[in-house]
């Protein structure tokens, strides 16, 4: 597979969408599929006609919001930001579908994205992309969010059979405003989208967590609704965490900056434990429940309260790209190219220590001559025990290969 990736910090939407597209087309022309993410600074539906005003009309285009962008040799958070890559290949093929109904129905959404892509012969790997807003947040009333938990399920429950599933769930600011879909040929909300790769490839992915536990205290979850989490161990949420940290300033911020919830996928004392963290997007008006950004945890949950250890994540992260890149030489495959879908939180100003883990996966790519596209999103996809699942505060890094 041949790419060629652009970007562009143009303030004109239009213009940097051509600038990108020149850039991206610069490297490789005629391409058969193009993926584009560009941030909140810019309109969606100008972007998209500056990269059709270079690359025409007949190439389907493949993205939509990102709170950031990530290549090689830049990572883009702050200010008006847009990646394009252009994919061709002799041998990959590149399939996608896309589904309106997630706003209605995120369960029969996966079904139908599943069922329109199951004919397709020798799947090797699905991306899948979807809206995270299902309403935006306001003064007065949180953002209610599209639950990858029963996206995923209607998706297992659908026709197609295929081994990797990754991808994100796109966000386009941290005001959880709404955000927008490339789907092939329109400019689109409320969407699910995907991209299966098919052919001789094989997917090699990591996840890179950016929490641990504060302490092996498990916590029963004896009243949820939805997002909503009232009660740990029958005492009221807020107050069971102000006791566990013995201080109530994790509280001033939303979403919460430090802290998450998690669920713990291994035993205790395995060498890499998985994770299933959420993120507090904020406190209930009576200050005594939490708002989670997803709403797969159920009554009689076990969690821990998990904080943010950036520096020894880094330190992780180098180890398990290393060990990755080993795995895929000594398999003998061709490495194509590589996709990172990283927390939208671990972008923020000040995140110094976490966004030196992007420096890693950059340094290690580039000299391994691997391509690179990177998004800062809301939610990271990956698969985890033998099932793609939705993960908060985490890095996914995917390196797609060609099998001899």
């Amino acid at each position: 597979m041949n790419i060629g990736l652009g970007y562009s910090c143009q303030a004109c939407s239009l213009q940097a969408g051509q600038e990108a597209a020149n850039l991206a087309s610069h490297l490789l022309q005629q391409p058969e599929l193009i993926l584009a993410f560009c941030n909140h600074h810019l309109n969606p539906h100008d972007v998209y006609l500056g990269i059709r005003a270079v690359l025409g009309e007949q190439v389907p285009i493949i993205g939509g919001s990102a709170i950031g962008i990530i290549g090689n040799d830049f990572a883009l958070t702050d200010g008006p930001a847009v990646v394009v890559a252009a994919l061709r290949s002799e041998q990959l093929r590149c399939h996608y579908a896309s589904s309106k109904a997630l706003f209605k129905d995120p369960r029969l959404t996966g079904m139908a994205l599943g069922n329109q892509l199951a004919k397709v012969a020798d799947p090797g790997c699905l991306v899948l992309l979807y809206d995270s807003i299902k309403h935006p947040a306001s003064k007065q009333t949180p953002a209610v969010l599209n639950p990858s938990n029963l996206l995923l399920q209607g998706l297992a429950e659908s026709q197609l059979t295929v081994p990797t599933v990754m991808g994100a769930g796109l966000l386009g600011d941290y005001q959880f405003q709404s955000c927008w879909q490339f789907t092939g040929f329109e400019v689109s909300q409320q969407q699910a989208l995907g991209l299966l790769l098919t052919g001789p490839l094989q997917s090699h992915t990591t996840v890179l967590h950016g929490c641990r536990p504060v302490s092996d205290t498990e916590y029963t979850i004896s009243s949820i609704h939805g997002q909503f989490l009232y009660a740990l161990n029958n005492l009221p949420a807020v107050q069971v965490i102000d006791q566990a940290l013995g201080n109530t300033e994790w509280r001033q911020s939303a979403p919460v900056r430090n802290l998450c919830l998690g669920r713990r996928l291994s035993e205790p004392g395995s060498e890499q434990p998985q994770y299933i963290n959420r993120l507090i997007s904020g406190l209930l008006p009576e200050q005594d429940g939490l708002i989670l950004f997803e709403d797969d945890y159920q009554p009689g949950d076990k969690v821990l309260l998990m904080q943010r250890q950036s520096a020894t994540s880094t330190d992780r992260a180098q180890g398990q790209i290393k060990a990755l890149l080993t795995d895929i030489q000594q398999n003998g495959q061709t490495p194509l190219f590589a996709l990172y879908i990283n927390c939208a939180g671990r972008a923020e100003q000040g995140q110094l220590d976490e966004q030196a883990e992007t420096r890693e996966i950059q340094r290690q790519l580039t000299a391994a001559g691997i391509p690179l596209l990177g998004l800062y999103t809301g939610v990271e996809i990956a698969p985890i025990m033998g099932q793609p699942r939705g993960l908060d505060w985490s890095g996914v890094l995917t390196i797609i290969c060609r099998a001899h």
